[in-house]
């Protein structure tokens, strides 16, 4: 378990628990990988848990009215995610969905909640981390609203890949994937690169995208 006190040595939550309170995390830790297309809690299910990823990648996301997959973001290793459940005992709105191969680590409400009421210091990193995903739900949620799709991906392009001048990534998200991200269709998202590359913002293949110009980007990101 080296590696686990490790990665909860990194966690501004858990770094604020003593010694003997991390020993507790450890020892009641539940380990589970998982596959690409598992769902690790669902929309609608009461999910009173806590997990860390130790590796992999997963997705918060959810379902619309007519049954469109909705992503909210996204989370890699090092990252943990609260169920709703364990604050108000109500069913989880949105989804986690395994996006490829996955680590976890996971705690269940009576070994999580006992150890925030011991520690007010870890629960108000709680509070803390809370707030910061309402103002990155917040952005999401005023992207939607505000920005046309193509500025949407532009901006979805950036923060995914950080990218810069000349830089080569690999393509590891489908078209189906980034449509989810910006709440549109795989065949408007095929149409918005291919617009991009006409723009010489970046260059598309089927493996790979380099970005030329990461100004164009921007301005198409944010026209405003």
């Amino acid at each position: 378990m080296v590696e686990l006190r490790q990665h909860l040595a990194e966690i501004p939550i858990f770094a604020k628990m003593s010694a003997g309170e991390i020993d507790r995390l450890i020892k009641y830790a539940a380990y589970r990988e998982y596959d690409r297309g598992e769902f690790i809690c669902s929309e609608g299910e009461a999910w009173p848990k806590v997990i860390l990823i130790a590796f992999g990648r997963i997705e918060w996301s959810m379902l619309s009215a007519d049954g469109k997959r909705q992503v909210i973001f996204d989370l890699g290793a090092g990252s943990t995610a609260w169920g709703h459940t364990l604050f108000d005992e109500k069913p989880m709105p949105a989804s986690l969905e395994v996006m490829e191969r996955s680590g976890i680590y996971q705690w269940n409400s009576e070994t999580i909640i006992p150890l925030l009421f011991e520690n007010p210091h870890a629960m108000w990193a709680v509070t803390q981390m809370l707030i910061t995903i309402m103002r990155r739900v917040r952005n999401i949620v005023y992207g939607f609203a505000f920005h046309p799709v193509s500025g949407r991906l532009a901006g979805f392009l950036l923060q995914h890949y950080q990218p810069a001048n000349g830089q080569i990534v690999a393509r590891d998200l489908t078209l189906d994937e980034m449509a989810a991200f910006v709440g549109t269709t795989r065949e408007l998202i095929s149409k918005i690169l291919y617009y991009y590359a006409e723009q010489e913002a970046i260059k598309v293949s089927r493996n790979e995208i380099v970005f030329l110009n990461i100004g164009k980007l921007r301005d198409m990101a944010d026209p405003d």
